[in-house]
């Protein structure tokens, strides 16, 4: 049966590649992207050229950075060293470099690593300018992060020319935007982002339907997209170690309600999910873990209300009206204190900041323990229609609704920090 192909692209070591096209210099050297979230969110003082991004998203990737760091600066907290690799060269990973292993540890392992504060305005733009490029040559594209992207071939390359095809993108992206990039190809996107995995590095991958069961059949449970850690203990738990396994386990897995048919349907790459040109955006959230506990209080509330800032700007830009917050505090006693809140309010930065540092208050519950954690989160958008909306606060909402888009074009055009709340300083 013929069956239209999907493709997944991954670019290799991608933020490590992009400081490549930047410097040559890089090339062939080890090189690592490291990040602190964002260590200087907190000054006191402005920063100068705070911008936020909303075209990527994914691990490793805030919408909110500075434009510029200073390489010197940047990694260090005093006389320690503090931040994670996020990408890695191919020539550090050969010395043990990796994802999510803290910069003391990969300078232990590879002391000539050249490590880099990370320049996110590069990689979005190098992004953004890539899948302009894409929606050129392939008629639907879907951003599943700011370094993969699906494809739909479907009416427009036949089954039997994938190969070609797939070769002669990557060839022309790498000769374009001197990225490398990993393909696979499937009737299935999650086949296909396993087959991107089984190509790397810079290379390509078709596995056809009649192929998927060989070539899923020993690779681990663990491996396939949407299955954490948590679903792999559980699985595991009944013996289903491989995705070989799983297939096997079909009355046990499709027991498990809707997540566990639709689960099935995908490891057997039946599930047919299309390539969708537009995501849509489910939450927006913001957090900051502390590199030091903070125990004062007048402090911890300052920092809240300049992550309220940063928060509603985004949620501002990005055009949508959250009914559902959540806000979280970790403490250094090792416990957390949470909790979500329903409300029909025209969102307004004024209303936000008087709204979370209440919720805040309420969740400080271990007032003279130090707080490691803040967290905060938005869900459930609705449209603004007055009538969604709580009648005795709609008038003065509507009114600071306008104010806080002013404010907002205001920050996209000379900064984050050109207008801060009195509480910040």
């Amino acid at each position: 049966m013929m069956r239209s192909m999907i493709i997944h692209l991954d670019l290799d070591c991608f933020f490590a590649s992009c400081e490549r096209v930047h410097n040559s210099a890089l090339n062939g050297k080890c090189v690592a992207v490291g990040g602190r979230g964002d260590p200087f969110i907190f000054d006191k003082n402005p920063a100068q050229g705070k911008k936020l991004m909303n075209l990527n998203s994914g691990a490793f990737v805030p919408s909110l950075f500075h434009a510029q760091y200073d390489n010197k600066e940047y990694f260090k907290d005093g006389d320690t060293l503090r931040g994670i690799i996020t990408t890695a060269s191919y020539e550090a990973r050969a010395y043990g470099v990796k994802t999510a292993m803290s910069v003391h540890e990969a300078l232990r392992l590879c002391p000539h690593l050249i490590l880099l504060p990370p320049n996110h305005l590069l990689y979005h733009t190098m992004s953004h300018e890539l899948m302009e490029f894409l929606a050129t040559v392939v008629p639907v594209m879907e951003q599943y992060s700011i370094d993969e992207m699906f494809g739909d071939l479907r009416g427009w390359i036949a089954d039997e020319d994938t190969d070609a095809f797939i070769r002669e993108l990557q060839h022309q992206i790498m000769g374009q935007f001197k990225l490398p990039v990993s393909i696979g190809a499937s009737c299935s996107k999650w086949i296909a982002k396993l087959a991107t995995s089984a190509a790397k590095p810079y290379g390509t991958r078709v596995i056809r339907h009649d192929e998927i069961e060989s070539f899923v059949k020993d690779i681990s449970i663990g491996e396939f997209p949407g299955v954490g850690k948590a679903l792999s203990a559980k699985m595991a738990r009944y013996g289903i170690k491989t995705i070989g396994d799983a297939w096997r386990s079909e009355n046990l897995i499709r027991s498990w309600g809707r997540a566990g048919h639709d689960l099935y349907q995908r490891l057997r790459g039946e599930d047919n999910e299309p390539v969708q040109s537009k995501r849509s955006r489910k939450g927006i959230g913001l957090s900051r873990s502390m590199d030091h506990p903070i125990e004062e209080r007048d402090e911890l509330y300052r920092r809240i209300h300049i992550l309220v800032r940063h928060w509603s700007h985004t949620i501002m830009k990005l055009g949508v009206n959250p009914t559902t917050y959540a806000f979280s505090l970790g403490f250094d006693n090792g416990l957390s204190s949470k909790k979500q809140y329903t409300l029909y309010r025209l969102f307004n930065e004024h209303f936000l900041h008087h709204f979370s540092i209440e919720k805040f208050r309420e969740l400080d519950i271990y007032p003279h323990s130090s707080i490691r954690y803040i967290g905060m989160s938005a869900t459930k958008f609705t449209s603004h229609d007055p009538k969604s909306f709580d009648l005795l606060e709609i008038q003065n909402d509507t009114k600071m609704n306008k104010l806080t888009d002013v404010l907002t074009q205001i920050r996209d055009k000379y900064g984050m920090d050109i207008v801060r709340n009195g509480s910040e300083l």
